[in-house]
């Protein structure tokens, strides 16, 4: 085929469409409103057929794209989501996993402090040991013990308070290595409500009322708990 005859088609072809085209043009201008009615679709020109084609099509395309990548789009947050918490309870482990070793060995220190405390605070048979320190405390210092009382213990979650009274008569310089003297016991024990009267007539010397309380560990078994 020479080009002269390939030209020739092509111009036919071409022709044939402006007067395709120009017969829609015609078409369309004739028609109304009322003529796209479903019903008439079969009656429709070739271009509001053509045209509606591509318009269900593009709308059908659409929908389906949207609802896919809808669905697709909410996965993959939720995966997204559960990534970042993965990785977070990763790196939390990994971090804790590096420190072990010094974990173990806080954790040791810790238990070991707290079985020194623990061994500090005195068993039940022991306080009236500890009471006989503080008399001994007050007799090294020469001073008159008025009163030295165990009061009613009080229950915790998981520790019993043992408070005792205290008023004693003596010198200024008397009471306070009196009070310095129990700070050094090796219990532990805590001094509340100090009360100092002054010297009178009738009582030429100071005297000091105080509450001290001592504490009792109580495993759960004590308290009756399940070991």
């Amino acid at each position: 085929m020479n080009l002269a005859t390939l030209r020739q088609r092509m111009n036919q072809h071409l022709s044939q469409l402006r007067h395709w085209f120009a017969g829609q043009l015609r078409a369309l201008k004739r028609m109304d409103a009322d003529d796209l009615d479903l019903q008439r679709a079969g009656q429709w020109p070739d271009l509001v057929k053509i045209f509606s084609l591509l318009l269900i099509l593009g709308l059908t395309t659409f929908a389906a794209h949207w609802l896919v990548i809808s669905q697709n789009n909410e996965q993959l947050e939720q995966m997204q989501a559960e990534q970042a918490r993965l990785l977070q309870a990763y790196q939390s482990k990994a971090f804790q996993a590096a420190h072990l070793p010094a974990y173990r060995a806080q954790m040791a220190e810790i238990e070991e402090r707290l079985d020194h405390l623990l061994d500090q605070l005195p068993a039940a048979s022991e306080v009236p040991r500890l009471l006989e320190d503080i008399q001994r405390q007050a007799d090294q210092q020469s001073l008159e013990v008025l009163a030295l009382e165990l009061r009613p213990e009080t229950r915790g979650d998981f520790y019993a308070e043992l408070p005792f009274e205290i008023r004693v008569r003596g010198g200024y310089h008397q009471l306070a290595t009196f009070i310095e003297g129990i700070s050094q016991l090796n219990r532990v024990i805590t001094l509340h409500d100090f009360q100092l009267q002054p010297a009178t007539a009738q009582a030429p010397k100071l005297t000091l009322s105080l509450q001290a309380k001592t504490y009792r560990y109580d495993a759960p078994e004590d308290q009756g708990g399940t070991p």
